[in-house]
């Protein structure tokens, strides 16, 4: 993607070792990189204006899009938009799915716009402790919505609780500077931090931190699923696996993509990364090693698997792509 009292904890060390290094017999990935024409992409969709974020539900691909801000409604398999739905403001932390909502933060105006998907409308505004200017990752879990703060704090160091019916902050906890993503999963939040290369590990029912996990360098988007956490590591473009039940990083898969931006996904029983000029790389969740890496194009951004294919958004050149996950598999 790209745009661009506290409650204390004890933080418990998590630095594992690197069982899938990046070994010099990977530094090419050999035959397991390909042109991107051997992807072919089913379906371009035209988005003007930098699409972004992707979300599927409802029966849809929902699509974060700029100038004019707005969130696009796209049917999966007509390969068409459906509905564009104004924000009101750019869209800075992703798209989240809960309570039968579509929720979408606008960080210049500090809200999160709830879109109900009966109307495609946004129906509520809910105010945040977020300010313009960054770009990352919200959560919802145990009823709230998990926010990086950076409202009252330019260092983006804490984790603001937000209650998802009345909109009350319910906590505000920290973790360290330059944390501007946070994610669900493993009945945990996982909130990475760029500036000190850790992911900390957050108890929704103590609202505290129990864990801060060693990553690679300057981590920010994550996915769970696949039986772990998955950090991309912008800084030397690998992708760290974090263990839910040791809160250890497990491998660090070399994926040889360096980027400022990009995002990672999972599902259909793979991991998923995209940058700019690598717009699919798939990692065996088995043996963390890539099996496919797709090379061209420079202007890929977000990625996510859902309504029966592998969706990725080609911010330079206003595209939507559907990529049928089966003639990944089927590149030799």
């Amino acid at each position: 993607m790209r745009t661009l009292r506290v409650v204390t904890a004890f933080l418990l060390t998590g630095c594992g070792a690197h069982l899938a290094a990046q070994s010099a017999g990977d530094s090419t990935l050999g035959t397991r990189r390909h042109p991107l024409a051997a992807l072919n992409i089913v379906a371009r969709i035209p988005l003007p204006q930098s699409p972004d974020w992707i979300a599927p539900a409802f029966g849809s691909v929902w699509v974060v899009n700029y100038a004019p801000n707005r969130v696009s409604r796209i049917d999966p398999r007509r390969g068409r938009v459906i509905a564009d739905i104004p924000l009101s403001g750019k869209a800075c932390l992703g798209i989240v799915i809960a309570l039968k909502r579509v929720w979408i933060p606008t960080c210049d105006d500090g809200v999160i716009n709830e879109v109900d998907p009966a109307t495609n409308e946004v129906v509520r505004r809910v105010p945040v402790p977020i300010r313009g200017g960054r770009e990352g990752l919200f959560a919802f879990a145990n009823g709230s919505f998990w926010v990086p703060a950076n409202a009252a704090d330019s260092l983006s160091s804490s984790i603001a609780r937000v209650d998802a019916r009345s909109g009350r902050v319910l906590a505000t906890i920290l973790v360290a500077e330059r944390t501007d993503a946070v994610i669900a999963g493993f009945d945990a939040l996982w909130a990475a931090s760029s500036a000190t290369a850790a992911v900390f590990r957050i108890d929704p029912r103590r609202n505290a931190v129990v864990a801060r996990i060693a990553v690679g360098p300057s981590p920010k988007f994550m996915a769970a699923g696949e039986d772990a956490v998955w950090v991309q590591n912008r800084g030397d473009g690998s992708v760290s696996r974090l263990d839910p039940r040791t809160n250890k990083e497990v491998a660090r898969v070399a994926a040889f993509a360096p980027t400022e931006w990009g995002d990672i996904a999972t599902g259909s029983g793979a991991v998923w990364l995209s940058v700019g000029g690598k717009p699919v790389t798939r990692i065996d969740p088995r043996t963390n090693r890539v099996t496919h890496q797709f090379v061209g194009e420079d202007g890929a951004d977000a990625i996510r698997v859902g309504a029966g294919a592998l969706w990725v958004t080609d911010h330079k050149h206003g595209e939507l792509w559907k990529i049928d996950l089966r003639r990944i598999q089927a590149a030799r």
